[in-house]
């Protein structure tokens, strides 16, 4: 009787930790980003190289085609696409909400994003780093699971595995990762 109150004690509190993590942590850091509080290169991408949007191709080819025009982060309804350069996307501040009909890449009439259907995105993979992640310390969060739009993501024990060939790269269990550093970390094709 008594292992049954503590267990649903600790469903309890386990279930108020991730709701909590999952609504203060976005906001958090979207208040540390307007106020530029975030520590330089938090989640930078350890390669530098940036994540591109949807139905973008080879580095190469993709900045010789783009012509910064800045049609596609206009036409991104969640606001993820910034355009320095050349458009990128930064899952730390606004991850790629892989909208259903993909108005970015409609919106590119230079052919530096090509149309693609939403489940063959692939702007680049998600890597798991265990020494950051809550499950290695105990904790059962499993929002960067529940936040995956493809399903890319699952649990194994205390691991977090990610399918890489079903994984698009969109940022969302990046976003939502509660751990400071981040445990899930997109790195860009």
């Amino acid at each position: 009787m008594a292992e049954d109150f503590e267990k649903r004690q600790a469903d309890r509190r386990g279930f108020f930790r991730e709701s909590f993590a999952g609504v203060l942590g976005p906001l958090v850091d979207l208040i540390a980003e307007q106020f530029d509080l975030r520590p330089p290169d938090e989640d930078a991408n350890p390669s530098g190289a940036a994540l591109r949007p949807p139905g973008a191709g080879e580095e190469m080819d993709f900045e010789r085609l783009c012509t910064r025009c800045g049609r596609c982060a206009e036409a991104c309804k969640p606001g993820a696409i910034i355009m320095d350069d050349l458009p990128r996307i930064d899952p730390a501040v606004r991850p790629c909400a892989l909208c259903e009909d993909l108005p970015c890449v409609a919106a590119c009439r230079d052919g530096a994003l090509t149309p693609t259907g939403r489940d063959h995105v692939a702007m680049g993979t998600a890597v798991w780093e265990s020494a950051a992640c809550l499950r290695t310390g105990g904790e059962d969060c499993r929002l960067c699971v529940a936040a995956c739009p493809v399903g890319a993501l699952g649990v194994e024990g205390q691991a977090v595995v990610v399918d890489a060939v079903r994984c698009t790269g969109c940022g969302m269990c990046q976003f939502y990762c509660p751990a400071r550093p981040r445990a899930v970390v997109v790195h860009p094709f």
